[in-house]
């Protein structure tokens, strides 16, 4: 006798308990849903009809990858970003939900300045970028080490019917005396000894050169205030994720470049601190 899609999905959710995995419910149905390619209205029509052999086979694959504890957005290939759908892969960063509280606040930024060419560097699978591109029509360069992640910024960008100039080297190095009216950053700024104490998750599937910011976790923030004054134009801003308790050190570091001011901090919704703006004024 066949297995029922019901039964599936208990099966799965059984699996997923046994492993410790949080949402093991969800997880299952989202599985599902994403594997038969449904809505959630149709997945609860099919609950008693029987599941093909195929479609079981497939299921519980994917159940044991997610009980090994690879991320779910890797599994299903896809995660939601404010409007966007942004597919995602191993080997390039996740978008976090903070992310989009970043992506918010260059956009309101953006609406409010002159100018209209962005920069944003370390560009993961190009979750920021694409929504400027698409919500206020910016001209967005977007620059990452990664190849993997360029590769998957492009194939974005495409899917979702915007234009991204993308490029690939180390920070600022590939668009050479190039300058912009802002520059976004969500750099790498986990403590290097935080990394072992991550989720499984994270530490296990994620790149680890996309959350390491070094030793106090400022790195890359002081890579970014030493370059972008390089490749700013005059009245630009510059837009950053941040760690919780990194607000203050963070303005320290932008404050003692001499070329930044009204350096504000915005929260997420959980009331963290999660951005840096400040603007430029240099030359």
């Amino acid at each position: 006798m066949s297995l029922l899609v019901q039964d599936i999905i208990q099966m799965g959710e059984k699996q997923l308990i046994e492993a410790g995995i949080d949402n093991p419910r969800g997880d299952a149905e989202e599985i599902y849903c994403n594997l038969m390619h449904v809505d959630r209205a149709k997945f609860f029509m099919e609950w008693s009809e029987p599941a093909a052999d195929r479609t079981c086979e497939q299921f519980f694959d994917m159940i044991a990858r997610r009980a090994k504890h690879e991320p779910l957005q890797y599994i299903v290939g896809i995660q939601g970003f404010l409007n966007l759908a942004i597919k995602v892969q191993p080997g390039v960063l996740i978008p976090r939900l903070d992310t989009e509280i970043v992506a918010n606040t260059a956009c309101e930024v953006y609406k409010q300045k002159k100018g209209d060419t962005v920069l944003e560097i370390g560009c993961g699978s190009g979750a920021i970028a694409i929504t400027m591109a698409k919500e206020v029509r910016a001209k967005v360069t977007a620059v990452d080490i990664n190849p993997l992640a360029c590769e998957l910024t492009k194939e974005n960008a495409s899917h979702n019917g915007v234009k991204v100039d993308v490029l690939c080297g180390d920070m600022f190095e590939p668009v050479k005396k190039k300058k912009y009216h802002m520059i976004i950053s969500n750099p790498p700024y986990i403590r290097s000894d935080e990394i072992a104490g991550l989720m499984p998750e994270v530490r296990d599937f994620e790149p680890v050169e996309a959350l390491d910011g070094g030793p106090d976790g400022l790195l890359y923030y002081r890579r970014i205030a030493e370059g972008a004054p390089e490749h700013f134009k005059k009245g630009g801003t510059l837009i950053l994720e941040i760690g919780d308790d990194q607000a203050e050190d963070v303005a320290a570091i932008l404050e003692d470049t001499g070329v930044f001011s009204d350096i504000q901090v915005g929260k997420d919704m959980t009331g963290k601190n999660r951005a840096i703006v400040a603007s430029y004024t240099g030359k």
